[in-house]
């Protein structure tokens, strides 16, 4: 069968613009074709998003939709398999079948799957949306669960965030400071045993929250990036990405009611999840740039330390708990 790779794959950002990527898209038409004689798969053209699996819509012998997904394989799609089991459907995508050597997921379709950015509301009705998703996503039990743990996560994290401090110095040289901090609270957290423990979705973003409708709308996550551990951590996205805080005169004005209104939502500490983001924006620069090297990808990853500026600052308004 013919197989079409969209561009998002292929395009910077994308899992096939780095070398293990390409290798992994060479082999994403045998992939699907094995997983279409392995559930007897009739399917459509793929959908054009998401940077990091090949996805598309199909039906299986009796008529059920649903959505064939092939990861590119890499750690943080390792478990998800796991966590949509544990969630089996309450507010994210119901999983029907897996195969875990082609890195493959059978997965019964949302209908209309619309992205919740796509729908119309204010970013405080969206925020509501995450919220409300993210509390019945806690609600899952974690005895024996079998996913990475966020402690040791983070201290992995510090770690190798603390070598790529060292290899872009020259380029960090004027924003050491928040760099620096962003290490120290990763490595903090990685030696914090104080939060209470919840299986995590791990990357809840507003792009991660589609509309499912059989008789009475509700909202699905989907691609959980799943971990056991604090649930502050899981904010950080669906804060900075309902809108573009950033954007605004005064970001702070617009993140702190945001954040103390999410905070209090889901009964976590305000400061703690500031200091997370904080944590976060500084981690995901350098991701960002040993991933991506080249001088349009730095300046943007750059960027980010100017966020990270931004949540240091309302880590120190805001009230140790």
């Amino acid at each position: 069968m013919e197989v079409t790779i969209p561009p998002v794959l292929t395009q910077p950002g994308g899992a096939g613009s780095t070398e293990a990527g390409g290798l992994w898209l060479a082999r994403v038409p045998e992939l699907v074709e094995r997983a279409v004689q392995r559930w007897q798969l009739r399917l459509g053209e793929p959908f054009g998003v998401g940077t990091a699996s090949w996805t598309a819509p199909g039906t299986t012998p009796d008529g059920t939709p649903v959505v064939l997904k092939i990861s590119f394989p890499h750690d943080e799609a390792r478990y998800e398999a796991i966590a949509l089991a544990m969630w089996h459907g309450s507010a994210a995508v119901e999983l029907l079948a897996h195969e875990a050597e082609d890195w493959a997921l059978l997965l019964r379709r949302a209908h209309p799957g619309t992205p919740l950015l796509a729908t119309p509301g204010t970013p405080e009705q969206h925020l509501e949306a995450c919220l409300g998703v993210l509390a019945n996503l806690h609600q899952a039990p974690i005895a024996n669960v079998g996913v990475p743990i966020l402690r040791e996560v983070a201290q992995r994290w510090s770690s190798i965030a603390a070598d790529r401090a060292v290899r872009w110095a020259a380029l960090l040289a004027d924003r050491e400071s928040v760099v620096d901090r962003g290490i120290s609270q990763l490595q903090a957290f990685a030696a914090d045993d104080s939060a209470p423990t919840r299986l995590l979705h791990g990357d809840l973003n507003p792009g991660n929250l589609i509309l499912d409708n059989p008789g009475t709308a509700h909202w699905l996550a989907i691609d959980p990036k799943p971990m056991l551990g604090d649930p502050s951590y899981e904010l950080w996205p669906v804060l900075s990405q309902i809108d573009d805080p950033f954007a605004y005169p005064d970001p702070r004005a617009v993140l702190l009611p945001r954040l103390l209104h999410a905070s209090a939502t889901l009964a976590l500490p305000p400061r703690r999840v500031a200091q997370w983001a904080l944590a976060r924006t500084v981690e995901s620069v350098l991701w960002q740039l040993d991933t991506w090297p080249t001088p349009d990808r730095q300046a943007t990853a750059l960027a980010w330390l100017d966020e990270a500026r931004v949540w240091a600052e309302l880590v120190d308004t805001l009230p140790t708990m």
